[in-house]
């Protein structure tokens, strides 16, 4: 079975994330016949072990899950799962560490360190990498460096990309819940409501983002607020993204945020303010890429990029290299038509092989 034949097959059965048991199914069902040790990590998570009797252990990781998309493409190996789709690569970097697993199976005596292939769990939702963390399988097997892929659309097809330090951002989910009372607008008596309250929240926070040299992201992307054109608002809810590469620059964003929710309550008003930050900015170790730049003929970005990766959690513990893969000229990640041309998959699996055999 090639790398294309399981990449369509795993198309085929996309889940959501935590629940992503027939794609469990179909790696365990793969991995029986390979010489590896098989771990079951958190619900849907799997490990495999490749002993090749080293001093170290290096490891190579796949996401799993898909996403709430009903998918428009017309091919062969179009979702059969109606409303659910992989449309963020997630097929194709499964299938590059299968395949590279099956040939680890056979070349054993080739490999210059122990091999963990790891697929997690829900990348997308709520950052399965945590869970992969606390559950401890990695310093249980040794694991000292850790290696990923991600499929990437508008880079030169069948091209590695990478970059030392930052390259893709911290990521936090922002929930501002904004709460007093209403009442008709007859007996309105103040300036305040809960609709001002939040409109000087994110224009303030706006105005102070706008100053911040270095690179970042905002974005209020919902508000929901007043049930009537005369009653006044007692309450609204919002939602927003912070993105920053710098943790610095990440956690100066939202000590602002938070002064802001604090200097718009009073008395009449009482206003919550959640930061869900699971996603940290992906920072690849410079010395790794420097090792292994010109070795694996990775092409030096000129910028990193503001989407976010739980790849980044990993990067916080252990020594790390994040890669892209170019699918060129094809439609965005998250889209309902998203697709790339499987060929370029084997170079991921040839990465995967030449690390493996470099001391």
């Amino acid at each position: 079975m090639d790398v294309k034949e399981i990449r369509n097959s795993l198309h085929q059965i996309p889940e959501l994330g935590r629940k992503e048991y027939k794609t469990k199914e179909y790696i365990i069902n793969l991995a029986k016949n390979l010489n590896c040790k098989i771990y079951e990590v958190t619900n849907t998570g799997i490990v495999l072990f490749f002993n090749a009797n080293k001093n170290d252990t290096i490891c190579f990781r796949s996401d799993m899950d898909a996403l709430p998309i009903l998918e428009k493409n017309e091919v062969s190996y179009k979702s059969k799962n109606i409303g659910v789709m992989h449309a963020c690569g997630h097929d194709g970097h499964m299938a590059m560490l299968l395949s590279y697993a099956i040939w680890a199976s056979n070349n054993l005596d080739k490999l210059k360190h122990n091999i963990v292939c790891l697929f997690q769990p829900s990348e997308e939702d709520n950052a399965g990498a945590n869970d992969i963390i606390k559950s401890n399988i990695l310093d249980k097997l040794k694991v000292t460096k850790i290696f990923g892929f991600h499929i990437w659309p508008k880079l030169e097809e069948n091209k590695i990309f990478s970059m030392p330090r930052g390259m893709l951002a911290s990521s936090g989910e922002v929930t501002i819940n904004i709460n007093g009372k209403s009442y008709h607008a007859a007996n309105r008596k103040t300036d305040d409501d809960a609709i001002m309250k939040a409109f000087n929240i994110i224009t303030k926070f706006y105005d102070y983002c706008n100053k911040i040299k270095e690179p970042h992201l905002i974005n209020f992307g919902k508000i929901n607020a007043g049930s009537a054109r005369n009653i006044v608002p007692g309450s609204a809810y919002i939602e927003a993204t912070l993105r920053a590469f710098s943790d610095d620059i990440f956690n100066m964003m939202a000590n602002e945020l938070k002064r802001l929710c604090e200097i718009n309550q009073d008395d009449n008003y009482e206003i919550e303010l959640i930061i869900n930050c699971n996603y940290p900015s992906v920072i690849n170790d410079e010395e790794l890429f420097l090792k292994y730049q010109n070795i694996l003929n990775i092409n030096k970005l000129d910028k990193p990029f503001l989407q976010a990766e739980d790849f980044g959690c990993y990067t916080r513990k252990y020594k790390a290299l994040f890669m892209l893969l170019g699918c060129g000229n094809t439609n965005l990640l998250h889209t309902d038509n998203f697709d790339f041309n499987s060929e370029i998959l084997q170079t991921g699996v040839e990465t995967y092989k030449k690390i493996s055999c470099l001391e």
